[in-house]
């Protein structure tokens, strides 16, 4: 029986280089430091004044509808859907691990550097369902007040670290692109509706990017190169 060796190739994201972390490290910290001193207020203004003049009904339903979409809970139950799946199974986990992680590191986090919330409060103009409320962005008291790092961003950069690992193989260019997509597009509706500071979601994204890199390198997610042994008189 003829045989033939076939190496599958390494998973970057899950095989992500050490030097790769430390740089979305040293980003998260240079952030950090511009937000405790607050030397971004000029631009949080003008970006204040700018999602002012171009709201609307629609803009604030397709907002709201965005954003919820992407609450803790939503992507709690992608992980679990991952897991129920046997091929995705290990991944499933990986991702439900990471983002209890990144919720309790943040929580842990927002108090050390006390960054309020933005003062205006979003009033919608469109009617909400009754008992309908936008999810905080910290569930424990001691840091609902507190807006640095972004929790959402959190989530949503390690929730597209794991996404993009796992679809990777199938396509490297939908990994990118929706690794950087998907938290922007969050961000964006964080923006719109005064749940954060600009600098909140560089922080935590990049805080969200360093946990996941962590969490798939200690959980040992890596698509390590699996030699298969093909019967070549059945095909390839």
């Amino acid at each position: 029986m003829n045989k033939k060796i076939q190496i599958i190739p390494t998973n970057p994201y899950w095989n992500i280089k050490l030097s790769f972390i430390l740089i979305f490290f040293f980003i998260f910290v240079i952030a950090s430091v511009l937000a405790v001193t607050g030397v971004l207020g000029n631009l949080d203004e003008i970006i204040t004044k700018f999602i002012n003049q171009i709201r609307s009904q629609t803009l604030d339903t397709v907002f709201i509808i965005i954003t919820t979409m992407s609450d803790t809970i939503n992507l709690i139950i992608v992980g679990f859907i991952l897991t129920i799946i046997k091929r995705t199974r290990r991944i499933g986990m990986i991702l439900l691990i990471t983002l209890v992680s990144v919720t309790i590191l943040v929580t842990y986090c927002k108090p050390l550097f006390a960054i309020e919330h933005p003062s205006i409060d979003f009033k919608p103009l469109v009617k909400l369902p009754d008992k309908f409320t936008l999810e905080r962005d910290s569930f424990m008291p001691f840091a609902q007040d507190y807006s640095y790092p972004s929790n959402h961003i959190a989530s949503a950069a390690a929730f597209s670290f794991i996404v993009a690992g796992l679809s990777y193989r199938y396509s490297s260019r939908f990994a990118i692109a929706f690794l950087i997509s998907f938290p922007v597009l969050i961000g964006f509706t964080k923006l719109y509706l005064f749940q954060h500071h600009l600098i909140d979601l560089v922080g935590g994204y990049f805080f969200g990017l360093v946990i996941a890199a962590v969490m798939v390198k200690a959980l040992k997610a890596n698509d390590q190169q699996r030699i298969n042994v093909v019967d070549s008189n059945h095909g390839d």
